[in-house]
């Protein structure tokens, strides 16, 4: 028996309506809300009744903003400054477990929602229990929801549901706590805009000091249609199938995030468009998802803000070792034991195809920011172009760490630490920031890799550029394998295969500038085109020691690098070596002194 949902007034209740069922779309018009204003000679207590934290209520009538007003929080919520919204118009909403008290003359109720039927703000306090919050205006008026410590509960469809493609603010008032769930079954299920706690058709944005915690039991957590945008507060989120979920665009510009979701935290992508572009600025975000973290359909770009990912179980389930046969049995949220209040229930679990950190469709371009990433898939992913320059990236993979079709790195710090392989790519170019791999097969792939029996002469192009940067790979396989050639004119690359490997394959590497360090035989390609200084020697590198190499009379080594596998042999081409200057080679208890040819 659905629990009746009157709308009380100072003095008196509404009569509920009979039969009345909690569908999202109701087939007559609502009863309309009176309005209660407190009495000029009321005593503090009855103040208190009729108002919320002890502020007056605004007369409808003389405080309601007017159809000629253009208060920037109502023409242009997105990028407005709501932190001085009670200097403005504003309603009241006081919700009582099965009951709300408001002033607003624009606000109807049945038994199991309370409409909204036109913009302004509207001051949400208290409890609403199994019911649904519904905003009904059009597309270019705005309803700012000022959530000052409520608890909303809504079984059968999302507790806060806007559907006339206007612009829902979410400000969550400074200091105060705000809950929103949902039920595991929805009355209308199917349509994209209902299967989410928090929908709205229009944009939406989530602002304000305060905190909100949104349990999404039936699937996703908030949805827009649109623009989703999180400004400010705390956003703590757990959601059967995903987090945050953008029709056109997603903006993440500061607050504080933690999502916890079964297949995909924040995402962007127009089912008719097929594009959707993410947008991150500012803030911290910490994601636990069965699936991918970030993922848009057109591109995905990061300018700053703090961003910790683990996805598909993290690294340790990976598509190599033990876990080789489970990998790719992706979803889910981690199972929990059942108590007697929660029992188990029988569910259809989220399966996703991929478990990646960062998804991209178009492009992917990291500026600014920092990014842990703990991945069961690739950590970036792009089916274009993935543009570095300026961000810290530390990559733990169970696969593939980067994969992508053009890969350029010219600022920033970027660490592999572990992966089945570094990156793989059509093409690289290398002009500033850092990148190093450990990887258990190949380090870097560019264009499938060397082929010796391909006869194509496609296979001399241009695949890697090296003006500026440094590259250190440490891999068990071949550490760069490419498909074409290699043009260094400075930077520095710092190679280790495994053992029996080759630390550079290549049709042919053009070397005019920069060290080029390669731990382990070189084979018969690539072809060296170079005139600079040259050591090539047989020597005992041992696995786990540092390789240095000093100039004589010096006490501080000019390079220094650690492979992960016991190899014979180095090589090393240098515009910073002097042929009339004795180096010393050590690594372990293996030391030789050679000049260079």
């Amino acid at each position: 028996n659905e629990q009746e949902f009157n709308t009380v007034m100072a003095g008196g209740k509404l009569p509920p309506r009979d039969g009345d069922e909690p569908a999202q779309e109701p087939t007559a018009p609502a009863a309309p809300v009176e309005t209660a204003e407190p009495a000029e000679s009321a005593e503090p207590a009855e103040q208190a009744e009729q108002a919320v934290l002890g502020e007056e209520m605004p007369d409808p009538v003389q405080d309601a903003p007017q159809e000629n007003e253009s208060l920037e929080s109502m023409t242009a919520p997105m990028t407005a400054n709501h932190s001085q919204w009670q200097q403005e118009p504003y309603y009241i909403l006081q919700f009582n477990v099965d009951s709300v008290i408001s002033n607003a003359p624009n606000v109807t109720a049945t038994a199991s929602r309370v409409i909204i039927s036109q913009g302004g703000t509207y001051l949400l306090s208290g409890t609403l229990q199994d019911a649904q919050l519904t905003v009904e205006i059009p597309a270019g008026e705005t309803a700012r929801l000022v959530l000052c410590g409520v608890d909303m509960h809504c079984e059968r469809g999302p507790v806060i549901y806007s559907n006339g493609g206007g612009t829902v603010v979410l400000l969550l008032e400074n200091g105060t706590e705000n809950t929103l769930s949902d039920g595991k079954s929805y009355l209308y299920s199917g349509s994209k805009v209902r299967e989410a706690a928090i929908s709205v058709e229009g944009d939406l944005l989530i602002t304000g000091g305060g905190s909100l915690s949104v349990e999404a039991i039936h699937n996703d957590a908030l949805r827009s249609e649109s623009t989703l945008a999180v400004a400010e507060g705390t956003l703590e989120i757990t959601a059967w199938r995903d987090g945050l979920v953008a029709g056109q665009e997603l903006q993440i510009s500061g607050g504080q995030l933690s999502i916890a979701c079964g297949r995909t935290g924040l995402s962007a992508s127009s089912a008719k468009s097929g594009q959707g572009s993410v947008t991150l600025a500012g803030g911290t975000v910490a994601l636990i998802c069965g699936g991918d973290g970030i993922t848009a359909a057109g591109s995905l770009s990061a300018t700053a803000g703090e961003y910790h990912i683990t996805t598909g179980g993290g690294s340790g389930n990976a598509s190599y070792g033990e876990t080789a046969e489970k990998w790719g049995l992706w979803g889910g949220l981690p199972q929990q034991q059942p108590t007697e209040k929660q029992p188990i229930v029988n569910r259809e679990q989220i399966v996703s195809d991929s478990a990646r950190g960062l998804s991209a469709g178009k492009s992917l371009a990291l500026s600014g920011g920092t990014f842990t990433l703990d991945c069961s898939d690739a950590a970036l992913y792009s089916v274009g172009s993935t543009k570095l320059s300026g961000s810290r990236v530390t990559i733990s993979g169970g696969d593939t760490a980067i994969t992508t079709q053009q890969l350029t790195l010219s600022a920033g710090d970027v660490s592999i630490l572990t992966a089945r392989r570094g990156a793989v790519a059509e093409d690289m170019t290398l002009s500033g920031g850092s990148l190093s791999i450990t990887a258990v097969e190949e380090g870097l792939a560019l264009s499938g890799g060397y082929d010796k029996s391909e006869s194509d002469p496609a296979a001399d192009l241009r695949k890697m550029t090296v003006t500026g940067g440094s590259l250190s790979i440490c891999a068990g396989t071949h550490a760069l394998d490419i498909g074409g050639s290699l043009f260094q004119s400075g930077g520095s690359l710092l190679l280790g295969s495994g053992r029996e490997q080759n630390p550079l394959r290549a049709a042919t590497a053009h070397i005019s500038g920069g060290p080029l360090l390669a731990a382990g035989p070189l084979p018969e390609e690539p072809q060296l085109y170079t005139s600079l200084p040259r050591i090539s020697v047989e020597l005992w590198l041992t696995g786990g020691r540092p390789l240095t190499v000093t100039a004589a009379e010096e006490s501080t080594p000019m390079l220094s690098f650690t492979p992960e596998t016991s190899v014979g042999y180095v090589t090393l081409i240098s515009d910073a070596l002097e042929k009339d200057t004795t180096y010393y080679l050590v690594s372990g208890s293996a030391r030789i002194g050679l000049s260079p040819v």
